[in-house]
């Protein structure tokens, strides 16, 4: 299913997957509302990166691949 996907549209596809996660957390009192939204903050900085690169590349070109744990 996810193998015909651009590099934006798989960081996309893990962006929603992250928000789900942290969401999930603060839900279940793993982590304050408050680092549920900085850690959703910093993941749609990523995503925004990402946009931003392929807008900018004209072949779409490049390979995408999720950041470690940055903690």
């Amino acid at each position: 299913m996810y193998d015909d996907l651009d590099g934006f549209e798989r960081a996309l596809s893990f962006f929603g997957n992250r928000v789900e996660i942290i969401c999930a957390m603060e839900l279940g009192g793993r982590i304050t509302a408050e680092d549920a939204y900085q850690q959703i903050k910093d993941e749609l900085k990523g995503l925004k990166k990402i946009r931003k690169k392929v807008r900018n590349d004209s072949d779409y070109g490049f390979e995408w691949t999720p950041l470690v744990d940055r903690d």
